[in-house]
């Protein structure tokens, strides 16, 4: 695409003049381009390609993948427009006018352009991968040869708004036990450093024999004291080279989830999650008609656990040598047998989308079970950890002080 100088009269009367983004090459497909609408161009010139360069550098931001909600209203709504007798670029445009968020808006009007220029709407959206991911691309393509775009479009709303709801249900999950843990240390850390040696100096100047428990806490906290900007930057660094580890190594990540994956807790959240995920993926892309080895391969990309990624490459491995869906994944021991069972009935009765489509609801249904009853889960753990402490702590700083009172008493 290059950029255009404009100078027109529009319908109203008006003069507006500017610099607009075409996918053409020829000044006369741009004055056809601008006068498409009834205006009149006045002057119309090609940018040269260091003008076009700079003025591409001034409009340059970074642009964050979108939220899979504001995805999935924006499908939605374009779907509806379609369904109501909108044209395509008509839809569109009201679609990300509604939105307010101008950023978006300015994306979609070049991605209006492109489709004015001669471009598919699937094409067009090729160059916008933050806002339409793989999956919704390979909808728009299909709506685009069977005729039925507003279905495939609102099909990939309503898979959007599956799949963060099977995320948000497994963020929440793990978050609250890694909120209230992390909680009880700082805890832990505020009575170490600040509560306990104010305790100590009352002992010292009632000159008190100390119990091995209230010296192992003396020396804990006078360790924490002394280290405690070592402490918090260690626990920094670390924080920051695990995240740093988790995006940018592979092994790395196929290190953590596989740790994941042996911890009773936090397996069953991952498995629920993960097999709600691939079984949610694969029913909508079979549904619509992607044949089963381009499916995987869109599922393989599409997946974050690196530990049944390198299972699904198994299983297609499988499905390239001729073997049965279902067979597949039966080698696959990570794939539970009630996966397998389904999928195989699925298989034998030619209606294999719908029993993958029942196996992620039911999984979604186990995450949701999960959530809910991880704070009854966790409340009991939490008060016993923390009971346990909670013990420790005042033992060990009341001890002395109760044989001092005892002393007293006797004498």
């Amino acid at each position: 695409m290059d950029y255009f100088r404009y100078k027109l009269i529009e319908t109203s009367g008006e003069i507006s003049s500017g610099i607009i983004k075409l996918p053409y090459k020829e000044v006369m497909s741009a004055i056809s381009h601008l006068e498409r609408d009834g205006s009149t161009t006045i002057f119309v010139k090609k940018l040269g390609r260091v003008a076009c360069f700079l003025f591409e550098l001034s409009r340059l931001r970074f642009r964050r993948k979108l939220p899979r909600v504001f995805q999935a209203e924006f499908l939605g709504n374009v779907s509806l427009m379609l369904r109501s007798g909108m044209t395509l670029i008509t839809a569109l445009e009201e679609a990300a006018a509604s939105s307010e968020n101008k950023d978006f808006e300015e994306d979609i009007k070049d991605l209006i352009i492109r489709i004015q220029g001669g471009a598919r709407f699937s094409e067009a959206a090729e160059n916008y991968h933050y806002i339409f991911s793989k999956t919704v691309i390979h909808l728009i393509r299909i709506g685009e040869e069977t005729g039925k775009l507003d279905q495939t479009l609102k099909d990939a709303s309503e898979h959007l708004k599956r799949i963060q709801g099977i995320l948000s249900d497994t963020k929440q999950a793990l978050l609250y036990p890694s909120f209230v843990f992390t909680a009880m240390l700082g805890g832990m850390l505020f009575w170490f450093y600040y509560v306990v040696p104010k305790i100590v100096n009352l002992f010292k100047e009632m000159d008190v024999t100390l119990p091995s428990l209230t010296v192992f806490i003396l020396k804990v906290s006078d360790f924490i004291q002394a280290n405690i900007l070592h402490i918090i930057l260690g626990t920094a660094v670390l924080v920051l080279a695990i995240i740093l580890g988790y995006r940018g190594n592979q092994h790395f990540r196929k290190g953590v989830h596989g740790l994941l994956l042996k911890i009773p807790i936090s397996k069953s959240i991952m498995s629920a999650s993960t097999l709600a995920f691939i079984t949610e993926y694969f029913s909508l892309l079979l549904n619509v008609g992607i044949d089963i080895m381009q499916s995987m391969g869109i599922l393989r990309d599409s997946i974050k656990n690196e530990v049944y990624k390198e299972k699904l490459d198994v299983v297609s491995s499988g499905l390239s040598r001729g073997e049965g869906i279902a067979d597949s994944f039966s080698k696959v021991p990570i794939f539970p047998s009630f996966v397998v069972r389904m999928i195989h009935v699925g298989e034998q009765s030619g209606n294999l989308p719908e029993q993958l489509a029942y196996i992620a609801d039911d999984y979604r249904n186990r995450l949701s079970v999960l959530v809910a009853t991880m704070g009854k889960l966790i409340e009991p753990i939490v008060l016993v950890v923390a009971g346990t402490m909670f013990a420790i702590m005042v033992g060990g700083l009341f001890l002395p002080i109760y044989d001092l009172v005892s002393k007293v008493s006797g004498r």
